[in-house]
């Protein structure tokens, strides 16, 4: 029949037939062809779109860091990550944010990221600061090995500075202060890293004849760095000044034309700690009170100053204060309040900044409810809490109100507040840490321990939160608390050669409750220094741990007769020597592992060659000494 049909038609409109059928032809196989294309495209355009936001939001994730506005800078790295958790720069700004706000879950991500492509300098030097707060010397050796030899451009102050960092934290002293030194050297370094290096070299600095130039010349760099103008110049203003607090009250002033003390009256001045003079209290007042960054809390020190050099003008300095800012901004007002709860006038601070004003800033109202605290004024802040004049954090209000209820005598309704706290924290380790240390300082160890429990489970590298662990374990005295705390530590750091001592000497007692001496205090190796966190004054030192009693035994391993674990232990205690040779507490393990062994004449070797300066004794290192 088509046939036929087509005889009938001409030449031409038989070739306008089969071009329709050609073009019919065509746009099925074009519909085909995108029905195939989206099906596998699709996908991939999604995630290249993704991928383009998740840069977007990494960037403003990254200038929100460089200026400190660490809660957007929160929020747009959380939105980049789960936009695309495989985007570089994703992974970058949650891991550098992170980093810069102390969380030991950034080493995961910095890793992570190694793992897609290389790491910038930036990225390393991050890497080996977040590693020395978790105290993870492995990974901040490798990161800062990387540091150092690369080859796109050669080591900068910065990264020197971070090798003595690291070169402190494995105890390689004499190493630190040369490594400081060369930062010092460096014309390159800027105000910040030298800044940080004369901090570095003092904290090293022991008061004997040996270092005693070497801290002088520290004091004068600092004194010279508190000339300028920069934020580095006011930070070593507020060392200086600190420094002049801790002088006796009383001391008198000698006016100079200079930050940098004179030389005759260095030599006429008793040093304060082996240190050189410090600098007049009258210039640090003035350069406190006429620096162009100077705040509120400068001023306040630059008061404290003038109060320390004359305890008569404590009354007038003190109104003098309250005049100057009583109608200030509510970050001076807070500044003012911390000021003068400082000073104990915790009514005072009431009348200057009446409630209707503490209810205007978080901050003020706590200030507002420490010092009703401060005067047991419990049932008043009860009930300002109850009555949620002001919307705390659920975790805040229920820890205030449970000890508010402990200060008043309702334990039942004590116990339930601090309950429900915890249950407010969930799995924030955050909050968590809030929880358990405002518990600890309190007396409430029970709920304390439990929140310190919970967030080494939510965060298992929170060094915080293993080290309240420690110091709670400590306090009960039970000697197997305090080892299954330490071998819970030496799982997650098992190269941290501070828990290794810690742990084995613990093992040690276990295995020989009646054998000699206490424990040797590593405190100093095993304790957080900082933050940072983002909690102001850290967790302080670990508390030594006295000789437990006798009842606490059997910490050998299963299975492990006691004389090969012994001589396990013995070989523990000789690798860390020689790593450490300088350590005390790595000395005294290996002397009480000896000395179990009935071997008094190599336990008294253990402390030949060793120089210690006076008053650095532990008491255990005393007990084990004596003992050999």
């Amino acid at each position: 029949m088509a046939r036929s049909d087509d005889i009938l038609l001409t030449a031409e409109e038989l070739r306008l037939r089969r071009r329709k059928r050609r073009i019919w032809l065509v746009v099925v196989l074009l519909f085909v062809l995108a029905i195939v294309a989206t099906f596998f495209g699709a996908r991939p355009a999604s995630n290249a779109i993704k991928a383009w936001q998740a840069r977007r939001h990494a960037e403003r994730a990254f200038a929100y860091i460089d200026n400190a506005q660490w809660n957007e800078a929160q929020k747009e790295a959380i939105a980049g990550y789960q936009l695309q958790p495989g985007e570089p720069q994703a992974l970058r700004a949650v891991a550098r944010f992170l980093s810069r706000v102390h969380q030991p879950e950034a080493l995961d991500f910095w890793k992570q990221l190694q793992n897609r492509q290389s790491l910038t300098r930036e990225d390393r030097r991050d890497e080996v600061n977040i590693a020395l707060a978790g105290n993870d010397l492995s990974v901040a050796e490798v990161a800062l090995k990387d540091l150092l030899t690369r080859k796109d451009s050669p080591a900068s102050a910065a990264d020197w500075l971070l090798a003595a960092q690291v070169a402190r934290q494995k105890n390689e002293t004499n190493e630190a202060r040369k490594l400081a030194q060369k930062v010092l050297d460096d014309s390159r370094a800027d105000e910040r890293t030298q800044f940080q290096a004369v901090l570095l070299t003092l904290a090293i600095a022991t008061p004997e004849n040996t270092d005693a130039a070497s801290i002088e010349a520290a004091w004068a760099r600092l004194s010279k760095l508190a000339e300028g103008k920069t934020k580095a110049a006011l930070d070593a203003l507020v060392v200086l000044a600190q420094r002049a607090l801790s002088r006796p009250e009383g001391t008198g002033s000698v006016p100079s034309s200079s930050l940098v003390p004179s030389p005759s009256k260095e030599k006429d001045d008793t040093h304060h700690g082996g240190q050189a003079q410090v600098v007049p209290p009258n210039d640090l007042v003035r350069a406190l009170e006429n620096h162009p960054l100077a705040k509120t809390p400068h001023k306040l020190l630059a008061l404290d100053l003038q109060m320390h050099a004359d305890p008569t003008q404590r009354e007038a300095l003190i109104s003098r204060a309250i005049a100057d800012w009583k109608d200030a901004d509510a970050a001076s007002l807070v500044a003012l309040a911390t000021w003068l709860d400082g000073k104990g006038e915790y009514q005072r601070q009431l009348d200057t900044i009446p409630l209707e004003r503490a209810l205007q800033s978080r901050d003020l109202f706590l200030q507002h409810l420490d010092a009703l605290g401060a005067l047991d004024r419990w049932s008043e802040i009860k009930q300002l809490l109850e009555s949620e004049h002001f919307p705390l954090d659920e975790v805040v209000q229920r820890m205030y109100i449970a000890r508010c209820n402990a200060r008043l005598g309702e334990k039942t309704a004590s116990e339930n507040n601090w309950k429900r706290a915890l249950e407010a924290a969930g799995g924030d380790s955050g909050k968590l840490m809030t929880l358990a240390e405002y518990a600890e300082r309190n007396g409430a160890n029970e709920m304390a321990e439990v929140a310190y429990a919970t967030a080494t489970n939510e965060s298992p590298k929170l060094r915080a939160a293993w080290q309240g662990r420690l110091r709670l374990a400590q306090s009960s005295g039970g000697t197997k608390k305090i080892h299954a705390v330490l071998a819970g530590m030496l799982t997650i750091w098992p190269n941290d050669g501070a828990i290794q001592n810690d742990e084995a000497y613990m093992r040690l007692l276990l295995l020989f409750p009646g054998g000699t001496g206490s424990v040797p205090s590593g405190k100093e190796d095993t304790t957080e220094r900082v933050p940072p966190n983002n909690s102001p004054g850290g967790t302080g030192s670990v508390p030594s741990i006295h000789r437990p009693d006798a009842t606490h035994h059997g910490g050998q391993a299963q299975g492990v007769p006691p004389s090969e674990e012994l001589n396990g232990i013995e070989h523990l205690a000789e690798k860390l020597v020689q790593q450490n040779p300088t350590s005390l507490p790595h000395r005294t393990l290996l002397a009480l592992a000896r000395l179990e062994q009935h071997r008094p004449a190599a336990a008294i070797d253990v402390y030949s060659n060793i120089k210690v300066a006076p008053n650095t004794l532990s008491p255990s290192a005393l007990v084990v000494h004596a003992a050999v």
